[in-house]
């Protein structure tokens, strides 16, 4: 009998939450060439392994082939699994981020109550030119004077 194949209803109220270690640490129960092999699918690689080199130094390269055939696809098990970890990451991240966005832009008041802050500052009024400390030359407001006079 295979080992997780009962219906039994599943007891913690978890959400999933702890998938990533379950999957690092889940058991295969492998059924090889000549072989059955048991364990995570880091032990199940490693033993597919040595067991292709003694094949390869038997003399035996068909056999050696097929230990390496299922050593590849544990590997590939094992790849998802660091992928999959990888991205819950960036997504943990995507959200940290966005709530310390969201906590910087809110305050709490006197009362209690939660007032959002302005994104954005509002714009600046247009300055005048004279404000700027500009030369006259710069500004022409010297060429407007020359105009005047004649």
């Amino acid at each position: 009998m295979k080992h997780g194949s009962n219906n039994r209803r599943q007891r913690s109220r978890g959400g999933g939450s702890r998938r990533g270690n379950q999957q690092r640490t889940q058991v295969f129960d492998s059924n090889g060439p000549d072989v059955r092999i048991r364990g995570t699918a880091h032990q199940v690689t490693e033993k597919y392994l040595a067991l292709a080199k003694d094949a390869t130094s038997a003399g035996d390269i068909i056999l050696a082939e097929s230990y390496s055939q299922h050593a590849e696809h544990y590997q590939r098990i094992i790849n998802s699994f660091e992928e999959d970890m990888q991205q819950a990451k960036a997504r943990q991240q995507q959200q940290d981020d966005s709530s310390e966005q969201e906590d910087a832009g809110n305050t709490v008041d006197g009362g209690g109550k939660t007032k959002s802050k302005p994104r954005h500052k509002p714009a600046a009024k247009p300055q005048k030119d004279e404000d700027l400390g500009l030369p006259e030359s710069i500004t022409g407001a010297g060429a407007e004077s020359e105009v005047l006079a004649e």
